[in-house]
């Protein structure tokens, strides 16, 4: 927390005249996931939330692949995004969105059948501006399990106020959305960025509103570590927006086989210490 956040640049301008008519608006940010997107838009299609409430928008960010035909197929919009960065995917599909309530969630991510419908009691029953919970990892990898027991600890921010959120399992109204000015055109951090300007905000962490995401990118602890602590870096001290929308990912350091060993080592470890993962 300590450092200000950096103000997004420029009004947030929403088009005037526009009418909610679906409650939820489901905003998926897409890049070459012509394999794995057909998975997440048929866990949004297959809701306990009636279809007739919600909207699921891709914005793609230019794929080469068949990322827009598969979309195309099953999502109610897909259009290329205008701004940079996976926060200007997200902003734009917020803009386009007709939806009171903005969830936003990632190509390469499953939604189990209640996710939405608890969304909802959230932000409607319970009154609650933004809600987010647990992002657990299909076929972990060390570096995942890592981020998870990490992430853990985030909740004991949440007496002082805030709340960290996870782009591919937050819901904000789109009031409070607004008012912080909605995500920036940065590639990195872009989630905690906003988490800071929505402080103040009424939120919640539901340890049921989870969701499943790919663990395909997470797989050296050290790249991960320095490429994410060059964001914070940038972020609070240099406050680079560039660097924040051009960085380095981390590349892979370790083979299969041993990152499953070290997996089953940091579970013993995790089991002997008594914790557990959230």
């Amino acid at each position: 927390m300590g450092a200000a956040p950096i103000a997004p640049s420029g009004a947030f301008a929403w088009l005037p005249g526009v009418v909610a008519v679906k409650p939820i608006s489901v905003i998926v940010p897409a890049l070459d996931e012509e394999e794995r997107i057909a998975g997440c838009l048929a866990s949004l299609a297959n809701q306990s939330l009636p279809r007739g409430m919600y909207e699921i928008i891709v914005v793609d960010g230019g794929s080469t692949d068949g990322t827009r035909r598969v979309a195309a197929a099953m999502a109610d919009r897909v259009f290329v995004q205008r701004r940079s960065g996976i926060g200007g995917a997200r902003r734009d599909g917020a803009e386009a969105a007709e939806g009171r309530i903005l969830v936003f969630t990632d190509a390469d991510t499953r939604c189990p059948p209640d996710w939405l419908e608890r969304i909802h009691a959230a932000c409607t029953v319970r009154g609650y501006a933004v809600c987010t919970g647990p992002v657990r990892f299909s076929r972990p990898t060390l570096c995942s399990c890592v981020t998870r027991l990490w992430r853990g600890y985030y909740r004991l921010l949440h007496p002082f106020g805030f709340y960290w959120l996870i782009g591919s399992n937050c819901a904000v109204r789109r009031e409070a959305y607004e008012r912080s000015g909605g995500h920036r055109e940065i590639s990195i951090l872009e989630d905690y960025d906003l988490s800071l300007r929505l402080q103040g905000e009424r939120c919640c962490y539901d340890p049921h509103i989870a969701v499943v995401t790919s663990a395909r990118r997470m797989t050296g602890v050290l790249g991960y570590a320095v490429t994410y602590l060059r964001g914070y870096c940038h972020y609070h001290l240099g406050r680079d927006e560039r660097a924040l929308l051009h960085y380095r990912r981390p590349a892979p350091r370790l083979p299969q086989a041993e990152i499953r060993q070290r997996i089953d080592d940091l579970r013993q470890w995790i089991g002997a210490a008594g914790l557990r993962l959230p």
